[in-house]
């Protein structure tokens, strides 16, 4: 058995990583304990359940062998893969001890769960959930998928089950892909950490996953299969596999159609697959496709999504187009100038009820201009970044009622990517900015749990 050189073995997770990790996770469900208690608060069944997996994982990692100086690829492998699930128990204690017991009632993907499991497409919708109504069927106005993952569950708790519980399992799971993601990269195992941690308690992923309503789930979602695409394309580049994820992350996210071409554009001159295999690559872009419109057809008879058109012919925007270049500076605004409220009460500055800048929120996403625009990977990276965002920079709403801008979250794995590839150690200045972050977004949700977002 061989041995391998300081530079790998300071790059990739050891055992002690994934303890860290473990210890992380239970110093935060001791304080969000403790919190819960002083305050009196209700806990909740993930509570209790990602409390067990913090105390009883990290118990379970000092039973493991720890084979740091081995380089055998199993240990490396095992390694890897425990760092992963550390990461999911990490932020699975971080998102439901920061969540709160309040449920949602904006269970839109439930409802089109238990309505897939009887056998039909319309929903139950009471007036308070956005829907369209077409004579006197309710259809909700989100893509599938999550309604697709959350059948198991409808199957058995029906319209009782916990969407909220069911945003942080996935948010949870968004960590542990981009810390896996993050691993293809050359990335000091100190940067890995870094850019894991913003990712999910520097950017309103945190938000959007303990929020846990419809429009929320679908964003995580989509960064979860996002994520799943993209560690193929950095993997092994199957471009099966990847049309696969590719087609599937349209589900959640449609705008994420439009991303199709910058996968493919990878897997042909970056991971130089031939065009012989590049014909794998459609079959799961086509089954997405023809779920789509098999999905559209069963409910308005059309090839197209009509609910969002008929639900804003109930509203002011009644008449609007959906897309135009004159949505344009208002989408721009609020991604880049929106400011938060200031007021002469405490906390005396608290998130705008329309939303507010990734600047306000997340300026470390500054980084993401740090790699070498030179470079075929990069430039093949940022235009996935701006393709998946470009649908929603021309959309007649800018997400309304939200914190921070909650319409172009599927867009912020292809900046995580773009940022990965502009380190490979972390400099101080960066440090600073991803600590600003994690500060704004403490402060974002903090402000919204006890005050609420004010108009």
């Amino acid at each position: 058995m061989g041995r391998i050189d300081a530079r790998s073995l300071a790059s990739r997770p050891v055992l002690a990583t994934s303890r860290q990790f473990l210890a992380a996770a239970v110093a935060i469900v001791v304080v969000g304990y403790a919190a819960i208690f002083a305050a009196r608060w209700d806990f909740t069944s993930i509570d209790h359940i990602s409390a067990i997996l913090a105390i009883g994982a990290l118990l379970y990692s000092f039973r493991i062998m720890d084979t740091q100086r081995m380089v055998a690829e199993q240990a490396i492998r095992r390694d890897e893969l425990l760092s992963q699930f550390a990461v999911f128990v990490l932020f699975l204690a971080f998102y439901s001890l920061t969540a709160g017991s309040d449920t949602n009632p904006y269970n839109a993907h439930v409802r089109q769960a238990v309505a897939f499991i009887h056998g039909h497409t319309y929903i139950d919708a009471p007036n308070y959930i956005e829907h369209a109504q077409l004579g006197p069927y309710s259809y909700q106005l989100h893509p599938p998928l999550p309604a697709i993952l959350l059948m198991p569950f409808a199957a058995i708790w029906g319209l009782n089950t916990n969407q909220n519980y069911f945003a942080i399992v996935v948010g949870a799971l968004d960590l542990a892909l981009a810390w896996r993601v993050l691993g293809r990269f050359r990335l000091t195992l100190n940067a890995r950490k870094w850019l894991t941690v913003f990712f999910g308690a520097g950017t309103i992923i945190w938000y959007e996953t303990i929020d846990g309503s419809s429009w929320a789930v679908s964003m995580t979602v989509a960064v979860m299969i996002t994520l799943l695409a993209l560690d193929e394309v950095f993997d092994q580049g199957r471009p099966a596999v990847v049309g696969l994820f590719a087609g599937i992350a349209a589900l959640a996210r449609y705008d994420l159609a439009f991303v199709w071409p910058v996968y493919a554009a990878l897997l042909l001159f970056w991971r130089r697959r031939s065009i012989l295999q590049m014909f794998w690559f459609i079959p799961g872009c086509a089954l997405a496709g023809i779920a789509y419109i098999a999905f559209n057809f069963a409910r308005y008879h059309s090839i197209f999504d009509q609910g969002v058109a008929s639900y804003l012919s109930t509203t002011p925007e009644s008449g609007k187009a959906l897309f135009a270049i004159r949505w344009l500076p208002n989408n721009l605004f609020t991604l880049f100038f929106m400011a938060p409220r200031i007021d002469t009460k405490w906390p005396f500055i608290y998130p705008t009820f329309g939303g507010q800048s990734i600047l306000t929120t997340s300026p470390a996403f500054l980084l993401a201009f740090k790699p070498s625009w030179r470079r075929c990977i990069v430039d093949l990276v940022a235009a996935g970044a701006l393709l998946s965002a470009t649908p929603v920079l021309f959309y007649v709403g800018n997400g309304a009622t939200q914190f921070g801008t909650r319409h172009f979250v599927h867009v912020f794995p292809w900046v995580l990517l773009l940022m990965a590839l502009g380190y490979r150690r972390m400099d101080q200045l960066s440090r600073v900015l991803i600590t600003v972050s994690v500060c704004l977004l403490a402060w974002g949700v903090y402000c919204i749990r006890f005050y609420g977002l004010p108009a």
